[in-house]
């Protein structure tokens, strides 16, 4: 968790003195009228990282209606990696860990500039908040396990299953895709907030990096581990490193 942290607001630091540097980027925003834009994204976030898209329709010159869609993936903090005593080769796994969960969100909201990029050496920043659906998706699962024969010993996969499997029988995690299609969904609540950075060398490019909070909310825990404490809420920090383009048509 740490480390996520720092690696987030090392970038920060990064990209905001890049910007200050930038001062050859400025041009003369305020002279074009924009109808709409778009753009893509990586996510890193305090849990995960992940992708996203950004919609956005003008309502003015400085404010904007904006649809977003979002792929994370989510860790437990308790996750530790192990490995098997019992083969040097064998692959490393999560001990107790029942699902791997990834969060699909979607969400609108509103982008309100109130500094320009003729205010601050070419950048643009603006409020970010975003309310909306978030589905967790929880898939189980597999392990590479030894099962004890009368004759001799053989290696099966098998979805992890906390009552019968410990880790003097488990070898390691089993293909990364089985069970992709076998998994459940648990609905809940979405809600961002945050500051978007934006500048570009030409006047209808997007180059922006966003930092904030992010608030899930579910209807029930979600079940990542079998040995911890689930719950049905998160809180994370993010960073967002966006490139699209904005049309006047």
């Amino acid at each position: 968790m740490k480390k996520i942290n720092f690696i987030i607001f090392f970038f920060i630091f990064a990209f905001t003195i890049s910007f200050v540097k930038a001062q050859e980027t400025i041009f003369e925003e305020a002279r074009t009228v924009y109808k709409r834009e778009q753009a893509y994204g990586l996510i890193i976030h305090t849990s995960g990282w992940g992708v996203n898209y950004r919609y956005g329709l003008y309502n003015s010159g400085f404010t904007r209606r904006i649809f977003e869609g979002e792929l994370v993936g989510l860790k437990h903090p308790k996750e530790i990696q192990s490995f098997s005593s019992i083969f040097d080769t064998s692959n490393g796994y999560v001990f107790g860990k029942l699902n791997t969960m990834f969060l699909i969100r979607g969400s609108v909201g509103n982008q309100k500039t109130f500094i320009s990029k003729q205010s601050v050496r070419g950048i643009a920043i603006s409020m970010v908040q975003n309310v909306g659906l978030t589905f967790a998706y929880a898939k189980p699962i597999y392990l590479e396990v030894i099962k004890i024969e009368t004759i001799e010993n053989s290696v099966v996969i098998e979805r992890y299953d906390p009552e019968k499997h410990n880790q003097a029988n488990i070898i390691g995690k089993g293909p990364a895709l089985r069970g992709l299609f076998s998994g459940k969904f648990y609905p809940g609540l979405f809600l961002k907030a945050g500051l978007n950075f934006e500048s570009a060398r030409e006047a209808t490019g997007l180059n922006a990096v966003e930092v904030g909070a992010e608030f899930d909310l579910f209807f029930q825990d979600l079940p990542i581990m079998a040995n911890e404490l689930n719950r049905n809420w998160l809180i994370n920090l993010y960073v967002t490193f966006s490139f699209g383009s904005k049309s006047t048509e």
